[in-house]
């Protein structure tokens, strides 16, 4: 993928924002529906993902598998930055794109 880089930096980021979100429900009440970025949508874009692929059963597996990513970064330390995070956000990068493949192979044939 030409965004590789561009799409596990965004990954990186919204793992940092999860794990932020996480910790301050601890502390307080605070709702994580309320306070989602949408970047799915946006690593899907990058990843050249047709909107057309929203109607497949697989599409499902995407946002389930983005969820659970994002679920396990508030099981990392928390840190200042997003390095740490950034070996997980490259995995769920490689979930991903696994997915989308398969999809191109057997779906999406062009």
């Amino acid at each position: 993928m030409k965004n590789r880089d561009l799409i596990i930096t965004l990954i990186q980021q919204d793992l940092k924002h999860h794990q932020l979100i996480a910790s301050l429900e601890n502390l307080i009440a605070v709702g994580k529906e309320k306070h989602y970025l949408e970047l799915l949508n946006v690593v899907l874009g990058l990843m050249d993902v047709p909107e057309s692929a929203e109607l497949v059963p697989t599409a499902i597996g995407r946002g389930k598998t983005y969820s659970k990513y994002m679920g396990l970064a508030s099981w990392y330390p928390f840190e200042s930055t997003s390095d740490g995070l950034r070996n997980q956000a490259e995995m769920c990068y490689s979930h991903l794109e696994a997915i989308i493949d398969v999809e191109r192979t057997y779906l999406f044939k062009e």
